[in-house]
């Protein structure tokens, strides 16, 4: 598939290999799925994956990269493709209404229909329970579904089910700051948890990490309201028409704030990977891995000192909440208050001992 062979965003590892060894055994014996579900990081990333094996689909050649259908589909203007994406913060089911028109009228050339939906964990409700039923009986049997998500675990589960799931390590679409207020973070939230897992006081520390944590998430936050400001500023002075400059602008603002709604999710589901990957860490030592094998290698002594003696069953119970905690995102979900819970529920690990 000579489609991927010009994705520099696509890193060189075993993950990526696999997914594009097995999409192309698909496509060499027939046996393409109705639905794909591609996850990493960046949409537009997502994007360009979804084109190029939507070129390979439809490519007489098996994706050449070179014929006039992988042209004009890595482009986004071939007719057999359809691009869906948010108007605003949301998915409405307006835009699941012209996907379901699009897919039940015929092909426009030769080769399967496909439609990609851009940032498909902003369906609402509607949206979603409409995609549900079009992904349970398209019109077309042919058609071909791809969902592009940075954060499948807000997505409807009954979606993602009848998906193939297909997650890849990609070049991070953020700045390299960004990284660094994580790995900032991360140190927060270990050094954090140690110390409530040390405390006789329950209710000591739980406050001032949770708040620490959240302003830094509200930091990286400025970073996206600061590249909203500087790129308004380049189209006021661009001398275009007033009513073309407040269209675009209206437009820049919308996709902002998708943005800052989005990233709010992913920061503090970011948060729990560190939690968990800590209580990995604790289940490590308890099963008798060496320090080499943990995600905190300097917690090894920490743990076996003091932590050894948790119960499985309490530790399990933990991540099980923070998985629940992870699927209720962008829903009625009050970060600082999930942060406080989960906290005193590693503070209480040792008291259940």
């Amino acid at each position: 598939m000579s489609c991927f062979d010009g994705l520099e965003f696509l890193l060189d590892d075993s993950v990526n290999q696999l997914n594009i060894n097995l999409l192309s055994r698909m496509l060499g014996q027939g046996r393409i799925s109705h639905a794909y579900l591609f996850t990493g990081s960046g949409i537009e990333n997502l994007y360009m994956l979804a084109l190029s094996f939507a070129a390979c689909i439809n490519c007489p050649y098996g994706g050449c990269g070179n014929c006039p259908v992988c042209r004009t589909t890595l482009e986004g203007t071939h007719p057999n493709i359809l691009t869906v994406e948010p108007g605003g913060n949301i998915l409405r089911v307006e835009e699941i209404s012209n996907l379901q028109k699009f897919m039940g009228m015929s092909a426009y050339s030769p080769g399967r229909k496909i439609c990609i939906i851009k940032e498909a964990e902003l369906m609402n409700k509607a949206a979603a329970n409409r995609l549900l039923k079009t992904l349970e009986d398209p019109a077309d049997p042919e058609s071909v579904f791809m969902l592009l998500s940075e954060e499948i675990s807000s997505m409807l589960p009954t979606i993602v089910s009848r998906c193939l799931v297909y997650r890849w390590n990609l070049e991070p679409a953020r700045e390299k700051k960004e990284g660094a207020d994580f790995r900032i973070m991360e140190k927060y939230i270990d050094e954090g948890l140690r110390e409530i897992a040390a405390e006789s006081s329950i209710e000591s520390s739980l406050p001032d990490l949770s708040i620490r944590i959240m302003e830094i998430l509200k930091k990286m936050e400025e970073g996206i309201k600061t590249d909203l400001e500087k790129e308004v500023a380049v189209i006021k002075k661009s001398g275009y028409a007033e009513d073309d400059i407040e269209r675009y602008v209206s437009v820049l603002k919308s996709r902002h704030k998708r943005q800052l709604a989005k990233f709010r999710n992913l920061g503090i589901s970011n948060v729990f990977d560190i939690i968990s990957a800590w209580l990995e860490d604790i289940i490590s030592v308890k099963m008798g891995s060496g320090r080499e094998r943990l995600n905190f290698i300097k917690n090894y002594n920490y743990i076996n000192t003091n932590l050894k003696k948790v119960r499985m069953e309490d530790i399990m119970r933990l991540m099980g909440n923070i998985e629940k905690n992870r699927m209720s995102l962008g829903y009625s979900i009050n970060p600082e208050l999930a942060l406080d819970n989960i906290f005193l529920q590693v503070k209480k690990l040792r008291n259940q001992e």
